[in-house]
């Protein structure tokens, strides 16, 4: 029975030592702390994009006005090949990032995921083209909610919204 106690309390020892590590802060003059763990937090606006009718094959041109500033993204479906490296480009780097989905997939069920811009615009003007045909033409005006994943007091202070765009 103890050769089996001394491995989980090892293990047990491991995962609790683990799990506390982070930076110890004083709360008050009396010589409290607070521990702060190390969870990360992503910010910024995550935009759904939810196609009524899937995505039809084509050349895309994703236009966005970021608080007046213009970025554009332009991709084709279907996707290349998933280790052919992304199909959507975009001529403002680490402004706007458009998430692909299903390269693994037969072509007819290729299509664009979230998109994720890293900064907070108080509007985004958001236009979608197939071709010479849009797609979608509107504005969203995010509202941003702040967040401590360490607790209050802790680091990082996040700012994140989601909007979702329903395209006909």
């Amino acid at each position: 029975m103890l050769r089996l106690r001394a491995p989980v309390q090892l293990a047990l020892g491991l995962f609790l030592g683990a799990c506390s590590k982070g930076q110890v802060e004083p709360t008050d003059p009396g010589g409290g702390g607070k521990v702060c763990t190390e969870i990360g937090c992503i910010g910024g606006l995550r935009i759904s994009l939810e196609p009524s009718s899937g995505w039809p094959a084509g050349d895309y041109t994703f236009g966005f006005a970021l608080d007046g500033v213009p970025v554009t993204c332009k991709g084709a479906l279907p996707l290349r090949a998933c280790d052919a490296g992304p199909s959507v480009t975009c001529d403002v780097a680490d402004r706007v990032q458009i998430g692909e989905s299903g390269c693994a997939l037969p072509p007819e069920q290729h299509g664009f995921a979230d998109v994720l811009i890293p900064s907070s615009p108080a509007v985004v003007e958001l236009t979608i083209r197939r071709g010479e045909e849009a797609v979608y033409a509107g504005n969203i005006t995010p509202t941003y909610v702040e967040s401590q994943p360490n607790g209050p007091g802790c680091e990082p202070v996040c700012r994140g919204a989601t909007a979702q765009v329903v395209i006909p």
